[in-house]
């Protein structure tokens, strides 16, 4: 499970206070850098597992390079790419960096365009103003004499990791253009482009941009669709399920919507199962907690069959620390609190606040969570008298990721067909909270848990039976492909 939880009043306070007017920036990385290695050392479990016997020489070697990096550092620019190409190191989704209220405003500027990638992993023109030199659709082919791909990883993937990733590449795609300061790269001066078959080179012509701008031309580099959560039957009688958010948080809209829709679903249990064909829309689906996905499949295939799948691994094992422990029991309470909040949840939650614990004091770095035989029969949870009697369709893109992987990867051990885009991919390693760094600029996400014996492996993304090859914002030539596909 991956939930929100509220920071402590240290880090609120850290976060209120504005970097001063002169600040050490060159200071700011090494403390901030230090910082995040020790996070890590004392709470991520990558440092304690056996099989990963690389992960500390790792840590130690990024951090030896952003601190090789603050002598070139003058401003909150260089700080900020210092740290997330520390970050980008890691080459995990779940190990991440968010700049605070207490960050200064950074200078962004543009060349009047940006590019993205196409499906065809070629860098295309995407949007432009009204005095850009190229048209929507001319294609990247090198700057400065640096070929597109070499281009792109330097300057974008070492600072955002994973870059093999097609889900990596889509996402960040847009930003070859977008220049925030970063004084480890250089920007591009001149670009030549092909335009209907004809080359043409452009010498770029930066100047600023808001962020307001920013965020609508940088959203058209890559367009993906989040459905609203929500059900619909059609008069087929194909049940359609709209799950663009798995947000672990019950008081937030997502959890709330999903709240609603799985209680509709375990009143209307055996007429899901009588479908012709179910739909499970993952669109625009990030992640949250796995905990829904779980609920659903309870529904759709019973507690016994969704206890035996091998979807999932053979086991999780947790990092015993203090302060994950204090996160863990946050959580407890959050849920505890809220008056919706599955049981099972909150039994689960306390059993490994209790395991941890137990470990620590006996110093034991790992917990070793029950697994689902020998938990206690969840309540509420259908038979599995009857199975699905149409086929379950998992409707799945590229923004996938974390809980949303976890989804597809019960649901399909499950017996549902995977069908749209090939999904993003994660490591072993989940379950994030969040820490302050000491400069009050940035808090950092921190995995807790790791994942023993999952089929999926180590930034493996799922590929689906049935590609889908038109646009997935539209839902009506979706909708009408897969009722091609079968099922009643």
């Amino acid at each position: 499970m991956v939930g929100k939880i509220a920071l402590s009043a240290l880090a609120v306070a850290l976060m209120a206070a504005s970097p001063a007017a002169e600040q050490d920036w060159a200071a700011a990385l090494r403390t901030d850098a230090q910082a995040l290695h020790d996070l890590v050392d004392a709470n991520h479990p990558g440092p304690v597992n056996p099989l990963d016997p690389e992960f500390t020489q790792r840590n130690d070697q990024a951090l030896a390079q952003a601190l090789a990096r603050a002598d070139r550092v003058q401003g909150y620019p260089g700080y900020l790419w210092a740290m997330r190409a520390y970050i980008a190191s890691f080459d995990d989704g779940h190990v991440m960096i968010r700049s605070t209220d207490a960050a200064p405003d950074l200078q962004v500027a543009w060349p009047g365009f940006l590019t993205g990638y196409d499906d065809d992993g070629r860098q295309i023109v995407r949007t432009v103003a009204d005095d850009a030199a190229l048209p929507l659709g001319a294609e990247l082919r090198e700057c400065d004499g640096t070929s597109v791909a070499e281009l792109m990883e330097r300057n974008v993937g070492d600072f955002r990791g994973r870059w093999d990733l097609h889900s990596q590449r889509m996402i960040h795609g847009g930003r070859m253009f977008i220049d925030v300061g970063n004084p480890f790269i250089s920007r591009p001066q001149q670009c030549v482009f092909s335009i209907e078959g004809s080359p043409r080179t452009v010498t770029l012509q930066w100047r600023a941009i808001s962020d307001e701008e920013l965020a609508e031309r940088f959203a058209a580099t890559a367009a993906r669709y989040s459905p609203d959560i929500g059900t619909r039957t059609f008069p087929s009688g194909t049940r359609w399920y709209s799950l663009s958010d798995f947000d672990g948080d019950l008081g937030s809209d997502a959890g709330q919507a999903l709240a609603a829709l799985i209680g509709e679903m375990r009143e209307d249990a055996d007429p899901i199962r009588s479908a012709p064909r179910i739909v499970l829309d993952l669109r625009g689906n990030g992640g949250g907690s796995s905990d829904w996905s779980k609920q659903i499949a309870r529904i759709i295939w019973g507690e016994e069959k969704v206890a035996s799948a091998s979807g999932g691994s053979d086991y999780v094992e947790w990092r015993a620390s203090p302060a994950n422990i204090a996160a863990m029991d946050e959580y407890r309470r959050d849920y505890a609190s809220a008056p919706d909040a599955p049981r099972e949840v909150v039994d689960w939650l306390e059993g490994a606040v209790k395991g941890m614990t137990i470990a620590l004091a006996a110093d034991e770095p790992l917990w070793r969570e029950p697994s689902s035989e020998e938990r206690p029969e969840v309540q509420g949870a259908t038979d599995g008298a009857g199975s699905p009697q149409g086929p379950v369709y998992i409707l799945t893109d590229w923004v996938c990721a974390s809980a949303c992987l976890d989804a597809v990867d019960l649901w399909r051990s499950l017996g549902a067909i995977q069908v749209g885009q090939e999904t993003g991919a994660d490591t072993l390693y989940m379950d994030v909270r969040d820490d302050p760094l000491p400069s009050g600029l940035a808090t950092v996400g921190m995995p807790m848990k790791v994942y023993r014996g999952r089929p999926r492996g180590i930034n493996e993304p799922w590929k689906p039976v049935h590609p889908f090859e038109g646009s997935m914002r539209s839902t009506e030539d979706i909708e009408a492909w897969i009722v091609e596909l079968g099922g009643g």
